[in-house]
C-alpha cells in the first residue's frame, strides 16, 4: 500500500513538473496547431501530439530539447488479454484472437509445443477468429516473432506468459504488432515564407509539414474533442471492456441501460426484446447482451527466448485465397433461424475492435 502511494505521489510530481515546464517554454503556445493537410500532426499546448494519416492516429508526448522536438508515441503493449467466465463452458475453454494476422504469431498452452496462429502466407481474412478447446490450461504463452527480426530472418522472438485463473474460460487475446508510428521521433520548425514548417525524423520527406489554419474553428473543435475523448480513455477503467458472444468489442456502454443477469454472468439490454427481429439479421452487431470482460497481466516477459523452428507446422487457423480456399476456417457461431430473411450477420470484413478501456 505504501509503496502505492508513493508511485502514485512521483507520478503526480512528474506530471506537475511537466506541467509547469511547458508553461514556462511559450513555444508550446506558439508552435501548436495543425501540420499538414490529409496527413500530418497536431501539436497542443500541454505538450501533447496527435499523428494522423490513411489508418492512422497516434498520440503521444513531445518536448523541447534546445531547437529540437523530441516525440514519444504512446505505444500499446504487444499483447492484451481479457477474460471472462462463462457458466457453461465448464473446463471447456474458448478464445477470440484479434489482429494475430499482423507478422508471425505463435500460441502455447502449458508446455505442450507452440503452434503458429496462422498458416505461412495467410490472406483472405474473415474474423472473428475464434478458438475452442475442451482441456483448460493452467498457462498459456504469446508469442511473436518482431518485424526488425523477421526482416533479419531470425527465428528469436518475444514470449509473454499468463497464468490462467480457474474461473476464467472465455478470453479475448489481442496482438498490437509494433510499428513504426510506435517509434520515438524527433524534429524542428523551421520559418519559410509561407509561415512554419516542421520537419520530422521519420514523416513528411524533405519538405516536411506546412502549418495549416484550419478550414473553419469547428474543424479544430472535432480535433480537441478527439484529444478529449482519448484522455478520458486513459483516466477511465482500462481493466474492463465489454463485447457479445460474437467477440464484438464495444468501447462505450452505458450499464444504466442493462440489467445484470447472475445466472448467465452478462448483461442484458433493458430493451433485448424489442430488437429480436432485427438482430437476426445483424447478430455481429448485437449489443443487447454483453459479457464483462477483465484483463490479465503476464507473469513473465521474456525477449529472444522464444524460437520458431521448435514451433508445430500446423497453424490453429488456416486461411487462403482461391486453391484450397474450401479448407480456410470460418466461424460458425452464428444462429440459423428457419425464417431466410433472418440470415447471418453480414460479412465482417474488418477485425473487430479490441476490447478498449471501459469508462468509469
Amino acid at each position: 500500500m505504501k509503496r502505492s502511494i508513493l508511485l502514485y505521489t512521483i507520478l503526480i510530481l512528474s506530471m506537475t513538473v511537466f506541467a509547469q515546464n511547458n508553461s514556462k517554454d511559450t513555444r508550446y503556445k506558439r508552435y501548436a496547431g495543425k501540420y499538414g493537410d490529409n496527413s500530418g500532426i497536431c501539436l497542443f499546448e500541454d505538450g501533447q501530439f496527435l499523428m494522423y494519416g490513411y489508418a492512422t492516429m497516434v498520440f503521444g508526448t513531445y518536448r523541447f530539447e534546445k531547437d529540437y522536438l523530441l516525440f514519444t508515441p504512446d505505444k500499446p503493449d504487444i499483447f492484451e488479454v481479457y477474460a471472462h467466465q462463462h457458466p457453461n463452458y465448464g473446463d471447456s475453454v474458448r478464445v477470440n484472437f484479434v489482429g494475430f494476422q499482423q507478422g508471425k504469431t505463435f500460441l502455447q498452452f502449458d508446455n505442450d509445443i507452440a503452434h503458429p496462429v496462422f498458416n505461412e502466407n495467410a490472406n483472405c481474412f474473415n474474423p472473428p477468429y475464434v478458438y475452442e478447446t475442451a482441456r483448460r490450461p493452467r498457462t498459456f504463452t504469446l508469442a511473436a516473432i518482431l518485424p526488425e527480426a523477421r526482416w533479419n530472418k531470425e527465428d528469436a522472438g518475444i514470449s509473454w506468459t499468463y497464468q490462467v485463473n480457474k474461473d476464467f474460460n472465455d478470453f479475448i487475446f489481442v496482438h498490437n504488432e509494433p510499428k513504426r508510428q510506435y517509434e520515438d521521433f524527433s524534429g524542428m520548425v523551421r520559418k519559410n515564407e509561407d509561415g512554419e514548417t516542421l520537419l520530422l525524423s521519420n514523416y513528411g520527406g524533405k519538405e516536411g509539414y506546412q502549418k495549416n489554419e484550419p478550414a473553419d474553428n469547428n474543424e479544430w473543435q472535432r480535433v480537441l474533442a478527439m484529444k478529449q475523448e482519448y484522455e478520458a480513455s486513459k483516466q477511465g477503467n482500462a481493466d474492463t471492456g465489454y463485447a457479445n458472444r460474437h467477440y464484438h468489442a464495444f468501447p462505450e456502454v452505458d450499464l444504466a441501460n442493462y440489467t445484470f443477469d447472475p445466472a448467465s454472468n452478462q448483461y442484458i439490454s433493458k430493451q433485448a426484446a424489442d430488437n429480436e427481429q432485427y438482430f437476426r439479421n445483424n447478430q455481429y452487431n448485437d449489443d443487447r447482451y454483453l459479457r464483462k470482460y477483465v484483463k490479465i497481466q503476464p507473469v513473465t516477459k521474456r525477449d529472444n527466448e522464444f524460437d520458431a523452428r521448435k514451433a508445430a507446422p500446423g497453424s490453429i487457423f488456416y486461411t487462403v485465397c482461391g486453391e484450397g480456399s474450401e479448407k480456410s476456417y470460418h466461424y460458425n457461431g452464428y444462429t440459423k433461424y428457419d425464417d431466410p430473411a433472418a440470415d447471418v450477420a453480414p460479412i465482417v470484413t474488418t477485425a473487430p475492435a479490441p476490447v478498449l478501456p471501459q469508462k468509469k
